[in-house]
């Protein structure tokens, strides 16, 4: 300080800049009053601890304990701590209680499948379940809970729930996927005349069908219906009608809600002409005796004359006979006894005319 003379005083104030504060010791897990330790795991000193100082990083600060844990033997155990700052500013001592306990949840992992297929309406499948261990516990004295969310009388998701749990409450749940699923596929029942007799020149007149499925209803199954036939179709492209003699078809298949495909059914068409005023009428040939053993005569009420054949159909279509004669003759004999059991159909031309008739094989 100077006055208007010219003369100064002067005085130092020495200012000395010190922390007073403490570092501060806290549990990590606040809504604790206790640390959890897993057996058979070594202690750290300051586990479970946070540490904090306003001026001192982590690294400078110093953390003495008073007291011990025995990590192998179950229990509570108390530790005192006091951390210390490198100007020797030291918390309160701190007593932390060190719980020794398993911490650890039990494994558990899924036996069998996942997802398991259950065939619906099947409420007695059999669930594979779990394989469960623990770190401590023994396996025996787990605490095993399973929930089950499956209803096998509907198709759809479930799903069963495992819960297993150790002495010291630790939890391990486990999710298994369950499909309820319909795997059999439909069944069709061919009603009516199999081989059928179709007029010729008729309109195919459906004898009906049934259809049988373990879960599908048979109307939701009837849009479903694929028909396929070597019949003709009339100009509205659904009629089907018999245009020629023979054997023909009509087959059904059917696919249900799940995908599962019916094997195909099939009716035998046999096309037969009817009516006076075709001279090529199934009245005019005759087959005796029918049934037979494969051999057999065939007649026609007007003389076979000139050169006549005779063929012989299964009912897939295919020719497995023919023979063919000239002499002038009511009845000829045929001897097919290599033909296998069933149905046939004999078709006999002669003179521009065609005669069709039905035949059993025993």
């Amino acid at each position: 300080v100077s006055d208007e003379f010219g003369f100064t005083g002067e005085k130092t104030r020495v200012v000395m800049v010190q922390k007073t504060s403490k570092p501060t010791l806290e549990l990590d897990n606040k809504n604790l009053t206790y640390v959890k330790h897993q057996i058979y795991t070594p202690y750290n000193l300051g586990e479970g601890l946070k540490k904090t100082d306003k001026y001192f990083g982590i690294d400078q600060l110093t953390l003495t304990a008073t007291g011990s844990v025995d990590v192998s033997t179950p229990g509570s155990y108390f530790v005192q701590y006091t951390l210390c700052d490198p100007i020797a500013n030291c918390s309160n001592p701190f007593l932390v209680q060190v719980e020794v306990q398993d911490t650890v949840a039990p494994v558990v992992s899924l036996l069998g499948a996942n997802p398991l297929l259950v065939d619906v309406y099947n409420s007695n499948y059999t669930d594979p379940g779990v394989n469960s261990s623990d770190n401590y516990y023994s396996s025996n004295s787990l605490i095993r809970i399973t929930e089950k969310n499956v209803n096998t009388n509907k198709l759809g998701n479930y799903n069963i729930t495992y819960i297993v749990r150790d002495g010291s409450g630790n939890e391990t749940r486990v999710i298994r996927d369950v499909q309820v699923v319909d795997r059999i596929a439909p069944t069709i029942e061919i009603l009516g005349g199999n081989p059928f007799d179709q007029p010729r020149f008729k309109d195919y007149v459906e004898p009906g069908i049934r259809i049988n499925d373990n879960y599908d209803s048979e109307d939701a199954l009837k849009t479903k219906l694929v028909i396929t036939s070597n019949l003709a179709t009339r100009p509205d492209g659904v009629t089907l009608w018999a245009d020629l003699d023979g054997w023909r078809y009509v087959r059904y298949q059917v696919t249900d809600n799940s995908g599962n495909i019916s094997a195909v059914a099939e009716r035998v068409i046999s096309v037969i002409s009817t009516g006076i005023e075709d001279i090529l009428a199934n009245g005019n040939l005759s087959v005796y005796p029918n049934p037979s053993n494969g051999k057999f005569t065939i007649g026609l009420t007007e003389a076979m004359q000139g050169k006549t054949t005779v063929v012989i159909y299964n009912v897939l279509g295919a020719k497995v006979y023919a023979d063919e004669f000239t002499q002038t003759t009511n009845a000829y004999e045929i001897n097919a006894q290599g033909l296998k059991a069933g149905i046939y159909l004999i078709q006999v031309t002669n003179n521009g005319n065609q005669y069709t008739q039905r035949i059993t094989i025993k």
